[in-house]
């Protein structure tokens, strides 16, 4: 009898180890199917960069809007049609790469001080009104849904 019972605890540790593995298992297949995910959304947020880069290539514009001040509050009724163009291309690029955090917060892949970094950025960017329709027209619908949470508010201070 004392046999038996020895050799039915042994088979319990045997199956809970086996247990065990599994599960573990599966969390490092949820974990890697996760780090697959990010690095497909930074893949194709990539791919959006690179076209809207391309575009600005060596324009000096761009490195004057740079210079001139934080393009998030410029007002493109305030440009000329030259320089109002590429200042939606940069601001396009803006919106790609912050929808990118955006993303990479959402999967799980973005720490919390970065993210935080990031949502300054977006509200910035958002408060600007001349900002919203370029925006709204290159995000994703989860980050649009966000964006839209955020107050409406436009401010009025700028150039």
């Amino acid at each position: 009898m004392r046999k038996l019972e020895i050799n039915d605890l042994i088979q319990i540790a045997g199956m809970l180890g086996i247990i065990g593995s599994l599960v573990f298992v599966g969390l490092q297949m949820k974990q890697t199917q996760t780090i697959a995910l990010g690095e497909q959304v930074q893949a194709r947020n990539q791919m959006l960069l690179d076209s809207q880069l391309i575009l600005l290539g060596d324009e000096h514009i761009g490195r004057e809007l740079m210079n001139k001040s934080n393009i998030a509050v410029l007002n493109p009724i305030n440009l000329s049609d030259e320089v109002s163009a590429v200042w939606r291309a940069m601001i396009t690029v803006r919106g790609v790469t912050i929808q990118n955090a955006f993303q990479q917060y959402q999967l799980g892949l973005l720490p919390e001080d970065v993210w935080q970094q990031a949502n300054q950025r977006i509200s910035l960017h958002w408060d600007n009104c001349h900002i919203r329709p370029i925006w709204t027209t290159v995000v994703i619908p989860s980050f649009l849904d966000y964006l839209h949470s955020l107050p409406e508010d436009c401010l009025s201070n700028f150039d």
